[in-house]
C-alpha cells in the first residue's frame, strides 16, 4: 500500500486527508497520479507539489509498496 497524503485544498476537493492505494502496478509518481485522478476526480489538474517519503519529487520519481506521498498546494511564506 501506498499512504497518500492530502493537504489544503487538496484536501477540501479529495474530502479527505488521507488515503490508501495499492502498489500493484504503479512504479512512478506519475502512475499514482493517474489513478488519484480516476478515484478524484474532483483533484485540481493545476499545479502542486509532490513528496516521497518527505521528499520533494518529480513525476518520474519511483515509488515502491510502503511509501508515504504527500500532494501539497503551492504555498508562499509570511510572518509569523
Amino acid at each position: 500500500m501506498i499512504n497518500v497524503l492530502f493537504f489544503g485544498n487538496l484536501a477540501a476537493k479529495t474530502k479527505t486527508r488521507e488515503a490508501q492505494i495499492e502498489a500493484d502496478n504503479i512504479k512512478t509518481v506519475s502512475d499514482l497520479l493517474k489513478i488519484l485522478m480516476e478515484k478524484y476526480p474532483e483533484l485540481p489538474k493545476s499545479y502542486y507539489m509532490v513528496a516521497v517519503n518527505q521528499e520533494k519529487v518529480d513525476a518520474d520519481s519511483i515509488v515502491k509498496d510502503g511509501d508515504e506521498v504527500a500532494l501539497m498546494p503551492p504555498f508562499s511564506g509570511g510572518k509569523i
